[in-house]
């Protein structure tokens, strides 16, 4: 979380949804298990959302097929330029004119012994639009992260 942080020059929002992930997996494998498990009403509601923010001027996104999903630094993967990538964080985000994200991939040792996945959200309010924005959008945040982060692994703690 603190590269994230750290890029954005601070926080008006954070949170973070771990779950138990196979010994062995890097980062960038925990980041294209959650990306490429998108399901179809996530992009649905994707599409919704920039088609209702496009007029405003607001980033869009362009979906990548699962065959094409690479984690490779300056990728753009629907709405996250890939920024950084080592095997133990992959580090995304995009900055727009009312708010900036950083998604953080990040894999770590648990107490008890094995490993688990932390997808980690943070978002920087330029304006009041921005945290009008959020707040709007914020229950399908809250909705749909545990479930994208869940895809293919064991169930989410947040």
């Amino acid at each position: 979380m603190a590269s994230a942080v750290a890029s954005l020059g601070g926080y008006d929002h954070v949170d973070a949804v771990a779950v138990d992930i196979p010994e062995g997996t890097s980062a960038p494998e925990f980041a294209h298990r959650v990306l490429a498990a998108t399901p179809e009403w996530v992009h649905r509601l994707l599409d919704v959302r920039d088609k209702i923010t496009a007029p405003f001027g607001l980033h869009t996104q362009t979906r990548v097929a699962v065959p094409d999903i690479r984690i490779e630094s300056g990728r753009k993967l629907g709405p996250i330029l890939v920024r950084t990538v080592s095997e133990e964080e992959v580090l995304g985000g995009e900055d727009d004119k009312h708010l900036g994200f950083r998604a953080s991939f990040a894999v770590r040792p648990t107490p008890a012994g094995g490993l688990e996945g932390v997808f980690t959200t943070v978002i920087r309010y330029h304006n009041r639009a921005g945290r009008l924005y959020f707040k709007a959008i914020q229950p399908f945040h809250n909705l749909i992260i545990p479930r994208l982060v869940a895809g293919g692994f064991t169930s989410p703690s947040r």
